[in-house]
């Protein structure tokens, strides 16, 4: 609870950014080029040294802590980056996907052929080199297109790459064709159910149901990563997540893309190509949960078909709708809090998702625009007072 309450200080002073479209000029009375006037915002000191305080604060904790609580703490920080991915192509454009689950575990899926390749032939049952999983399926040798993944280099590339150039494909067709609204959410659950489907169907080559598991602990050129180094490696990545997001956000590009939320064709009636600016905030969202995916297999030591369906897809909406959308900081306060909240409530009942759907009937009736959104309001609102 400690780190909720630094972080509920953080937004008290998270700027509120303008109503896009009362930045952008009618486009019968201004020229095209006149909409990148609007000034890049300058991070305010205040900011910036909360900021610096919670990140301190953050980065002594494991010193303090069970290696439990440290490992859940990273679990949580990972998904709290997952879902700033997620508030960029929905808080910020207004495309609500369930596909980001499916991004998180091709990530995930990278990075374990990475660590099951480079466990030890005893750490296998079958004393072999090759995975067990593919043995048990009557595999005998390597496939060619999972062999170059024993190579770190190419498994961290490919934990970036391979959602975003899938990310980028479906994006292409998506938008390039103009399909908005709740036409793309439906596309999304489309491929997360057949995604899942897929996986599961190549046993030899995924691991079925079962997915990857009893990989080997993260190891970087020979160098072995204790869980405090992974904790902190989790730390910084989710630090520059936040940190860039908010720069892109406070940017013109950000402005524009707020802007074909609230009016996406007042926007192309100004010359400016729509499906470009989709394409690239889906890609680059894809390639950062690629990320959260990658970095969370050698902390839980497995990774399944179990995230690439529509329920885990789902807890990621929930936690930008409860956090806030729009508000950056908002979904990593979610994760954190609904972390923990399922932490406790586990222990006392299996129907732990019930307390969490309550939650979010709440947000929905009674604060639609989040926890952070509706406090930084209400200090809006205070300050004009």
């Amino acid at each position: 609870m400690l780190v909720a309450r630094g972080l509920l200080l953080f937004l008290i002073c998270f700027p509120h950014p303008p109503h896009p479209l009362s930045l952008i000029p009618h486009p019968l009375k201004m020229s095209q080029s006149t909409i990148g006037i609007a000034k890049r915002s300058q991070l305010p000191t205040k900011l910036m040294t909360i900021s610096g305080i919670i990140f301190i604060i953050m980065a002594i904790l494991p010193l303090f802590l069970g290696s439990f609580q440290v490992s859940l703490l990273s679990k949580l920080l990972l998904f709290g980056a997952l879902a700033v991915s997620l508030d960029l192509v929905w808080g910020f454009t207004g495309i609500l996907s369930f596909a980001h689950g499916v991004f998180f575990t091709l990530g995930g899926y990278a990075m374990a052929y990475y660590l099951k390749l480079n466990l030890a032939a005893e750490g296998n049952t079958y004393g072999v080199d090759l995975p067990d999983f593919m043995v048990w399926n009557g595999l005998t040798e390597l496939p060619w297109f999972i062999a170059p993944l024993k190579y770190f280099p190419l498994a961290a590339i490919a934990m970036v790459a391979v959602p975003a150039i899938f990310a980028y494909l479906i994006g292409w067709f998506i938008f390039r064709s103009k399909v908005s609204g709740v036409y793309i959410t439906i596309i999304t659950l489309a491929i997360s159910s057949a995604l899942t489907t897929f996986f599961i169907s190549q046993q030899a080559y995924t691991g079925g149901t079962n997915g990857i598991t009893d990989v080997s602990r993260l190891s970087i050129f020979g160098i072995d990563i204790p869980l405090n180094g992974l904790y902190w490696m989790i730390l910084l990545f989710t630090t520059f997540v936040l940190v860039g997001s908010y720069w892109l956000t406070q940017s013109n590009f950000g402005l524009i893309l707020r802007s074909i939320k609230e009016n996406e064709n007042r926007i192309s009636y100004l010359g400016y190509d729509v499906a470009s600016f989709k394409i690239f905030i889906w890609t680059l969202s894809a390639g950062i949960a690629g990320i959260t995916g990658g970095l969370f297999v050698p902390l839980n030591r497995f990774i399944s078909p179990v995230y690439l369906a529509v329920a885990f897809g789902t807890q990621v909406v929930i936690w930008v709708a409860i956090g806030g959308r729009g508000t950056l900081i908002g979904p990593v306060i979610a994760a954190i809090l609904l972390g923990q909240i399922q932490n406790y409530a586990e222990r006392v009942t299996q129907d732990w998702q019930l307390v969490v759907g309550i939650l979010l009937l709440i947000v929905v009736l009674f604060i639609p625009d989040g926890l952070v959104g509706s406090v930084s309001k209400f200090f809006d609102k205070a300050k004009k007072q």
